[in-house]
């Protein structure tokens, strides 16, 4: 009864008809929308200036974003500028030149997306502008596979193999970048170089412990790449140059002939040689091998060895370290060269 009532009440009142008060009101609708508000329209001052700013301008302002504080900025920073590299043709007003100066050092930036975006715009570089500049190159190269962070380390192998494949001859012949890199690589993959013990070394009692730290669950994977890219650096510097084809007339004429390449007689050991023996340029095959015999050779073998017993990817990578070892000092022959140790010149006067 109740419910009956209750329900024929609620159809009588969809029937009625509302009374209105004199001065009240008429009630709102529940779909009502107000539409009183007043839109605000936004004016920028670029789009009121008949000439927007031309590609250069851009270029140099996503350049000055490099410097930002934030990560983000100087990614997309870097993406632009990869994007203009990349057009046919390549949009770069300012230069090679001055773009490495404002680039290189971000090779060692605290952001990986920053570094591996930094490494897609270098490779957007034409190889020709960039061999000019390799000794300035490799000393961030070294200064980024030497840092204190891991992946920052590892961003630096790839940096170093890039510049491998854009420029490999210029970098092996350039100077400091023979000696130098290999002590670097022996100090990133922990093989100790023997060095004759002095006495200091011999009264403290310090040994150099090898590296024991191989299979490591976050950076396991950095030690096989390491060994790859010391791989290919290696046979960069083994590798054989192209005879060039010559006759009688052409050895005839080069004895009377003013030599175009600095200190040419060198290899005779004349002069007294540089005192800086790991900045020294290494031209030739010949005395790349005979540096590495004599410093790194005996280190790189012993820790290949160590690691070929570790087994896995990081044993894969050290025997194809030792095939290119085997490759590259197979025909080596330790020259008869006068060094300066051996004091035979001395109290000559040429």
């Amino acid at each position: 009864m109740g419910s009956s009532t209750k329900k024929k009440k609620e159809k009588k009142k969809d029937f009625q008809k509302p009374k209105l008060k004199v001065g009240k009101a008429k009630p709102k609708a529940s779909n009502f929308t107000d539409t009183s508000f007043r839109s605000k329209a936004l004016v920028l001052q670029q789009q009121l200036t008949e000439n927007a700013p031309n590609p250069t301008e851009r270029f140099k302002h996503n350049l000055s974003l490099t410097t930002s504080r934030t990560d983000t900025q100087r990614r997309d920073a870097l993406s632009y500028l990869a994007s203009q590299l990349s057009t046919n043709p390549p949009t770069n007003p300012i230069g090679t030149s001055t773009l490495l100066q404002r680039l290189l050092p971000m090779m060692s930036d605290s952001s990986g997306p920053v570094r591996g975006q930094l490494l897609k715009l270098l490779r957007n570089l034409p190889a020709d502008e960039i061999r000019p500049h390799v000794e300035k190159i490799m000393l961030y190269i070294r200064g980024t596979m030497t840092n204190i962070a891991q992946e920052v380390k590892d961003d630096g192998l790839n940096y170093m193999d890039w510049l491998l494949d854009v420029a490999g001859e210029d970098v092996v012949s350039s100077a400091g970048c023979w000696v130098k890199p290999l002590r670097d690589f022996m100090s990133v993959l922990g093989w100790t170089v023997k060095t004759p013990p002095t006495t200091a070394t011999a009264k403290s009692g310090w040994t150099s412990a090898p590296r024991t730290t191989f299979g490591a669950k976050k950076y396991g994977q950095s030690f096989p790449r390491q060994m790859l890219v010391l791989s290919k650096f290696l046979e960069m510097g083994f590798k054989p140059g192209m005879p060039t084809p010559w006759t009688l007339n052409d050895w005839v004429n080069n004895i009377g002939a003013v030599p175009r390449t600095p200190d040419p007689f060198g290899y005779l050991g004349l002069f007294k040689p540089p005192r800086d023996e790991d900045s020294e340029i290494y031209r030739n095959r010949e005395d790349r091998q005979d540096i590495f015999q004599k410093r790194f050779r005996g280190a790189v073998e012993d820790g290949v060895e160590m690691a070929k017993k570790e087994g896995g990817t990081a044993g894969r990578a050290a025997a194809a370290l030792d095939q290119v070892l085997k490759d590259g000092m197979r025909d080596y022959e330790r020259t008869s060269r006068l060094d300066d140790d051996e004091h035979l010149w001395g109290g000559y006067i040429l």
